[in-house]
C-alpha cells in the first residue's frame, strides 16, 4: 500500500475515534513589528563543519523591523532529520517528502521541490522576534539532513553542532563588520552591531536537539577553533523538542546552560522519548556545575513529533492512548503549535537577553500554575530541577542500592506494599530513562489489609533546617484497569508524604494532589510512557517535627486499594516553592473537551498487504580492505551489507531505523536518496551470528506498518 493510501485510510480511522480538536487560543504578540530576510550560500566547502561533503550556509532571519535600543539577543533554531525533496499530493493536499537527492547533489528530481525544513518554525520565530530577538532558523539540508553518518557521529549530530557554530561565526563577522562573505541584499538589514552574541539561545528539534547540545560542548572543547571565530559568544539556554540522544560517541549534556525539553507524549518517531535521558543526567552528573541554571521537561499530552515543524505534514504517529491526539494524519496542527509557543517563548524571554525576565520561567516549576491557554489545549506534566546538584540542591535518596537498602545502606521499612529498586519507565525495549537512573517501585493489591506505607530511614538523623523544599519524581505504572480508560481530569492517584524526627514525632501529611495530578501513563496504544515528573513539597507544610533531626521520610497510600507507583530522585532544595495559593491552583484546571467519555478505542493501523510493497533483500559480502590511518595502513574487518528495497518509500526519520532479524534488533541503516533502498552494514562476525531462516523486518515510524522481507537466507 502506498504512503498516500496509508494516510487516506488513517484519516478515516482517526476521524472515527477522536473528538474534535480544541479551539485554538491565539498567543500574545510582542510589541515589535517583524521583518523577515534570508541568506543562502549553497554548495560550500566548509572544513570546520565537514571535510567529506559540501554544505549550505542557508537560513531565514526574523527580527524586529526597527533595530534600535542597542544590540539584540539572538536565538538559533535547527530542524531535524527529514526528506530534502518532496512532491505535492493533490488528494492529501500536502507535500509528501520521500526523497533526498538534494542532500548529495543540491538538486531535486523532476516534479520535486526542495523541502524548506527550516521554515517550519516560523510560527515560533516571528513570535519571539516580536519580543525583541533576532531569530536565525538554519537549513541543514545539504550534506547533513538524510545524509550518510560518520564513524562516531552516526546521526551527524556533531556535524549539526558544528553547522550551528559556523552560522554563529558568520553572524559574528557581519556583526563586527569583518569577514570574507559579504552581507547579501536578501538579509534586508545591515547587521553591523545589531546582535548581542553574549546572549544566545538555541532551539533544536529532534536530531537538531542533540545538535544544539553538540554545539555547546564543541564550543567548549580545548582545541575548538570557534571561540576565536565567534567573539564574545555565551550560550545561555537550550530548548529541545522531541530530541534524540546517543547518536554520537560523545555524551552530550546541557550542563552550564538553562535547558528545557518538550516531550511529545504520542511521538511516533523518537518513540522512546530519548530527551528524558538528558534530563536524568542532570541528577546523575558528577561534573561540578556552579552555574545558576535550571533544567526541566514538559511532557505534552496528545502531541506527535512532526507537527511541531509545519513543513512536516504527514504524521509520524497513528494516534494516542489515554488522551486524544492534537494532530491529524496529514496537515498542520494549530493546537499543537500553541503548546510550543506557550513553552518556548516564555523560556527564552526568561533566560536570554540583557532584559530577560526570570519570572516568566515560573511556569516550569510544578508548584506554579500553567498558563490557561496551554491548559485549554491539553495537559502537561513537568519535570524540574531549579539548579544543578550542589550546595543549593542536594540528594536525599536516589534508591541506588539493592532493594531494601537506602543510598547509605540503612534498611528501609515497608508495610502492606512490595518495593523494588529498579530502572524507571517502561519495561519494554524502548526504556525512556537513563540506564543508571533508579526508582523505588511501590505496589500493593486489595488483598492487603494493612495500612500501606514505604519509609526511607536516616542514621544518623538528617538536618534539613537549612532547606525549604522537598522534591521528588514520581509516576504511575499501569495496574488494574487504569490503562483501559482515558486519563481522569483529576488524575487517578494521590498519596501522602510525611517526615519523622528523633523525638518520635510525625509531621502533617502532605498529599501529592496539592502539587500535581498523578495520572495513568499515556502515549500511543502500544507505547505507553510511565515517565517521571516532579512533586515539590514545602518543608513548612510538613509541620510538627524538628527539621534539624529527621530520621525518616514516609510515603503513605491509605486511600488506594491497589496501585503501582514509582518514586525517585528525592532532593532537598534551598529555594522556596510557589506560595500556598499558587500551589492550590496548580494543575487543577484541566480540559474536558478532548477527554473521551468511554473506554479507550485504540487507533489501529489500516489493513496492509506486504506483497504490494514488492520488498527485496540482497546480501553483499565485503572483504576486509586496507585503509589509511594516522598511524599508517591498517586492515578493516570484513563487512556484510544487507540491502533492502521497497516500492513503499522508507521515511527519513530522526530515530534510527530498527532492522529486526528474529529476536535480534540492529539499529541504524542508510536510506538511499530515492527513499526506496536501505543498506544495513554490519561486521561479518555479527552477520554470521544471525539465525538462518529467521524473519526479517524493518520498523521506522509508528504510523507505518513494518516492512517485511521474509526469512534470512545466508
Amino acid at each position: 500500500m502506498s504512503l498516500k493510501s496509508l494516510l487516506r485510510c488513517a484519516v478515516f480511522t482517526l476521524a472515527s475515534v477522536c473528538t474534535a480538536l480544541p479551539t485554538v487560543v491565539q498567543a500574545e504578540d510582542g510589541p515589535f513589528a517583524v521583518t523577515t530576510g534570508s541568506y543562502r550560500f549553497a554548495g560550500r566547502d566548509e572544513p570546520l563543519v565537514a571535510t567529506d561533503r559540501k554544505v549550505d550556509l542557508w537560513a531565514e532571519v526574523y527580527r524586529p523591523t526597527k533595530l534600535s535600543g542597542g544590540p539584540l539577543p539572538v536565538a538559533v533554531f535547527l530542524h531535524g532529520n527529514h526528506g530534502t525533496c518532496g512532491k505535492f499530493d493533490k488528494e492529501l493536499q500536502v507535500r509528501v517528502d520521500s526523497g533526498a537527492t538534494y542532500t548529495d547533489t543540491g538538486k531535486c528530481g523532476a516534479g520535486e521541490v526542495v523541502v524548506p525544513n527550516h521554515l517550519g518554525y516560523e510560527y515560533l520565530a516571528k513570535q519571539l522576534a516580536s519580543w525583541g530577538y533576532i531569530v536565525v532558523s538554519i537549513n541543514a539540508n545539504r550534506g547533513i539532513t538524510a545524509g550518510i553518518g560518520d564513524e562516531g557521529d552516526w546521526g551527524l549530530n556533531l556535524m549539526r553542532g558544528r553547522l550551528i557554530l559556523r552560522h554563529l561565526a558568520l553572524l559574528s563577522d557581519w556583526n563586527s563588520g569583518v569577514g570574507k562573505i559579504p552581507v547579501p541584499e536578501t538579509l534586508k538589514f545591515k547587521p553591523l552591531g545589531t546582535m548581542d552574541l553574549s546572549q544566545v539561545g538555541l532551539m533544536g528539534h529532534s536530531r537538531g536537539g542533540e545538535g544544539a547540545r553538540a554545539a555547546i560542548q564543541q564550543f567548549r572543547d580545548a582545541a575548538s577553533p570557534y571561540p576565536a571565530l565567534i567573539r564574545g559568544l555565551s550560550i545561555k539556554s537550550v530548548f529541545e523538542i522531541g530530541p534524540v540522544d546517543g547518536q554520537t560517541d560523545r555524551v552530550l549534556d546541557a550542563d552550564g546552560v538553562n535547558s528545557m525539553i518538550l516531550l511529545p507524549a504520542c511521538d511516533g518517531d523518537v518513540l522512546n522519548l530519548q530527551g528524558l535521558k538528558v534530563f536524568d543526567r542532570t541528577f546523575l552528573s558528577r561534573k561540578p556545575d556552579a552555574s545558576k541554571t535550571f533544567h526541566g521537561t514538559v511532557y505534552v499530552w496528545g502531541a506527535n513529533h512532526n507537527a511541531y515543524n509545519t513543513e512536516w505534514q504527514t504524521s509520524d504517529s497513528p494516534g494516542c492512548s489515554g488522551t486524544d491526539a492534537l494532530f491529524q494524519p496529514a496537515g498542520r496542527s494549530k493546537p499543537q503549535q500553541l503548546t510550543a509557543v506557550q513553552t518556548l517563548i516564555p523560556f527564552f524571554r526568561a533566560t536570554v537577553g540583557a532584559k530577560a525576565d526570570p519570572s516568566l520561567a515560573a511556569q516550569f516549576d510544578p508548584a506554579n500554575s500553567l498558563p490557561s491557554p496551554l491548559l485549554d489545549i491539553t495537559n502537561v506534566d513537568r519535570g524540574y530541577l531549579p539548579a544543578p546538584v550542589g550546595d543549593a540542591v542536594q540528594k536525599l535518596e536516589t534508591f541506588s542500592q539493592q532493594t531494601g537498602k537506602s543510598d547509605t545502606g540503612i534498611p528501609t521499612t515497608s508495610r502492606g506494599v512490595e518495593v523494588v529498586h529498579q530502572r524507571p519507565g517502561s519495561t519494554e525495549w524502548w526504556f525512556e530513562h537513563e540506564p543508571e537512573a533508579r526508582v523505588a517501585t511501590v505496589s500493593w493489591t486489595a488483598n492487603s489489609n494493612l495500612s500501606k506505607m514505604f519509609q526511607v530511614n536516616f542514621s544518623p538523623a538528617k538536618d534539613m533546617s537549612a532547606f525549604k523544599t522537598l522534591s521528588f519524581r514520581t509516576t504511575l505504572r499501569c495496574f488494574g484497569e487504569i490503562c483501559d480508560f482515558p486519563a481522569s481530569a483529576d488524575g487517578e492517584f494521590a498519596y501522602g508524604v510525611r517526615l519523622l524526627d528523633g523525638n518520635g514525632q510525625a509531621s502533617r501529611t502532605y498529599l501529592t494532589s496539592r502539587d500535581v495530578r498523578i495520572s495513568r501513563p499515556v502515549g500511543m496504544s502500544d507505547t505507553l510512557h510511565p515517565i517521571l515528573y516532579t512533586v515539590q513539597v514545602p518543608l513548612s507544610a510538613l509541620s510538627g517535627v524538628d527539621l534539624s533531626q529527621i530520621t525518616a521520610l514516609r510515603f503513605t497510600f491509605h486511600d488506594q486499594k491497589i496501585g503501582t507507583v514509582d518514586i525517585g530522585d528525592v532532593m532537598l532544595l534551598k529555594s522556596d516553592p510557589a506560595p500556598a495559593q499558587a500551589i492550590a491552583q496548580s494543575s487543577v484546571k484541566s480540559p474536558t473537551a478532548w477527554m473521551a467519555a468511554a473506554k479507550v478505542q485504540a487507533i489501529s493501523m489500516p489493513p496492509h498487504d506486504p506483497a504490494a510493497d514488492a520488498n527485496t533483500m540482497t546480501i553483499v559480502r565485503k572483504p576486509s580492505s586496507a585503509r589509511a590511518t594516522s598511524a599508517g595502513a591498517s586492515r578493516s574487518a570484513p563487512m556484510v551489507d544487507i540491502v533492502v528495497t521497497s516500492k513503499r518509500p522508507f521515511p527519513f526519520t530522526n530515530a534510527f531505523p530498527r532492522f529486526k532479524v528474529g529476536n535480534k534488533t540492529i539499529p541504524g541503516g542508510t536510506i538511499g536518496p530515492d527513499g526506496k533502498t536501505m543498506t544495513i552494514s554490519i561486521p561479518e562476525a555479527t552477520f554470521n551470528e544471525l539465525p538462518t531462516g529467521a524473519d526479517v523486518s524493518l520498523s521506522l515510524l509508528a504510523s507505518a506498518p513494518p516492512w517485511k522481507f521474509g526469512p534470512l537466507k545466508k
